[in-house]
């Protein structure tokens, strides 16, 4: 090996080609569209079924599957395109993409022809990002589980850790905002603001700042070779920097922390990782939307119970665990935009907290709202208890814009009956969000299940075009008139169950002229609040009222 080559066996695990179902690949070109691909050589096969995307890597060339659609994003030459085109036929692969302005010349075309593969070319200036995604989103993804896209990212840490060995020095690899995707475990000798992006994995905002007005990312990201920048921001150490770049696309960099520039040697070991890293960024981003996708299904198929939930347990590995359902929203929805933003972001956030207590929870986005199944190793209080304490502690460290809160739905013993547990989440949420002036942001069922039943009563009295009235109304238009709080006096009366100096005490008044005011009330509504069946309606009718109306 030249000694400017960059061995990949010590950078990269062997890539793992995405596991999805069969899918024809007409569905799959129908999806880019012609816009975006166009049949070059071997036939359409539009009833061709397509179960795997592989990305084609030459310095580490993954295993080719039967019914793979192979993306050739490394592929920069014509014998190398009709190698890569007989190799795919070789095993059995539906169909190949390249890039233009590489040409499908007469030998492509025979190979092809003859190894049944269909080879599209990808119009100038389309990402293999966009591809990759265009493609997850339209085959019909079935892995075992939604963990199984961890891989590329550990193949990102690998590759951090590989090239910081080969430079000499400490490396980061960055996305275009600046957030850090992977770091090699060497950071010795580094200085305050790489140690607190490490910690935040995100360059903190004063330094990204001053970057962005000093005009060094255009630099980097117009340059095809490393960068040297004597002091990217005030207080750093010297770094070098690399564009990471997959067509035409920039995905972010990677910076080095070294005292002076590289030499050539150095310089061409960061170029050609920063293109392994690339196709790295590429799978890491493929395996994540399948996983999402994954989830979302799967999850789907837990919240709605039955037999469904039952095998969607069986793949996540908790069929015969106890689970509870947790509902996440806004407290109010006072900006729609920012809210679903928030929301999320709120979901990707929970997915990571719940999953480092419960490592098979599953959390996912539905009508605004963030579902998610907690599966759990005790169907007892004790265990409720602790779901609604690391439930409160989330909400409390959420940090964004909207304010959240969260329902817990009661613990069912079998997954089938997790619907039921939704539906007790998505009860006990409505009850927080009724009365957004409380300073409660979590709670169970169990623990609002009255405020749950006035809500209930009264969507069915509203469903049925039914309006409460009698004495109540009443009292509301003669305090409306005289200014008055007959209401409010009957109220704390009947919730302090005839109590008078207790409810005298909550309104502010004396004993005397507190029983004077339930005396008025009496006359003016014509009630006996010596009654019991009176007393009830009334205070049943005053928790309607309060459930329907903001605190």
């Amino acid at each position: 090996m030249r000694s400017t080559e960059i061995d990949s066996s010590r950078l990269y695990c062997r890539p793992v080609p995405i596991p999805v179902f069969t899918t024809p690949l007409g569905r799959l070109t129908e999806r880019l569209g012609s816009t975006l691909l166009t049949l070059e050589a071997g036939k359409h096969q539009a009833t061709r079924t397509v179960s795997t995307v592989v990305l084609y890597d030459p310095l580490d060339p993954p295993d080719i599957t039967r019914d793979a659609i192979v993306l050739a994003v490394a592929v920069a030459t014509d014998r190398d395109l009709a190698d890569l085109v007989q190799a795919a036929g070789d095993a059995g692969a539906a169909a190949l993409i390249v890039r233009e302005p590489l040409t499908v010349g007469r030998e492509v075309a025979e190979v092809a022809e003859e190894g049944n593969v269909s080879v599209f070319s990808l119009v100038r200036g389309a990402s293999w990002v966009q591809v990759a995604t265009l493609l997850s989103g339209a085959l019909n993804l079935g892995p075992e589980g939604p963990e199984y896209g961890g891989d590329s990212a550990r193949d990102l840490f690998t590759l951090a850790d590989s090239l910081s060995t080969l430079l000499g020095a400490p490396v980061t690899i960055e996305d275009r905002s600046s957030r850090v995707v992977a770091f090699s475990a060497d950071q010795v000798g580094t200085d305050e603001p790489r140690r607190l992006t490490i910690l935040g994995l995100q360059v903190p905002e004063m330094y990204s700042a001053y970057q962005r007005t000093q005009g060094v990312f255009p630099v980097i990201y117009g340059s095809e070779r490393p960068i040297f920048l004597a002091e990217p921001a005030p207080g750093t150490m010297p770094r070098v920097a690399m564009r990471i770049q997959a067509g035409d696309e920039v995905l972010g960099s990677i910076w080095a922390v070294t005292p002076e520039p590289f030499d050539a040697e150095r310089e061409q070991v960061m170029v050609e990782a920063a293109q392994l890293v690339a196709l790295a960024i590429l799978r890491a981003r493929v395996s994540a939307d399948a996983a999402q996708r994954v989830a979302e299904s799967l999850g789907s198929q837990l919240l709605d119970g039955g037999s469904e939930a039952f095998e969607a347990a069986q793949r996540l590995g908790f069929e015969t665990s106890p689970a509870c359902v947790l509902v996440l929203g806004p407290l109010v929805d006072d900006d729609e935009i920012r809210t679903v933003s928030d929301t999320q972001r709120a979901a990707a956030a929970l997915r990571m907290h719940l999953r480092s207590v419960y490592p098979r929870a599953v959390a996912v986005p539905i009508g605004g709202l963030v579902h998610a199944v907690v599966p759990l190793r005790a169907a007892d209080e004790r265990t409720l208890t602790a779901v609604q304490q690391h439930a409160t502690e989330f909400v409390g460290r959420l940090d964004t814009w909207t304010e959240f809160c969260a329902g817990i739905g009661g613990v069912v013993a079998d997954v089938r009956d997790l619907s039921a547990s939704r539906r007790d989440a998505e009860a006990t949420l409505r009850v927080l969000r009724a009365r957004p002036h409380e300073e409660r942001r979590v709670a169970r069922s169990a623990e609002v299940q009255v405020e749950a039943l006035m809500l209930r009563i009264g969507d069915s009295l509203a469903a049925d075009g039914i309006e409460l009235g009698g004495p109540l109304v009443a009292l509301r238009a003669y305090d409306a008139v005289h200014e008055t709080e007959l209401v409010a006096t009957l109220r704390a009366w009947l919730e302090h169950f005839g109590n008078v100096t207790a409810a005298a005490r909550e309104v502010h008044v004396h004993k005397n002229t507190f029983r004077y005011r339930l005396e008025r009330v009496e006359a003016i509504a014509d009630v006996d609040l010596g009654d019991p069946d009176t007393r009830f309606g009334l205070l049943l009718q005053l928790r309607l009222d309060a459930c329907s109306r903001p605190a």
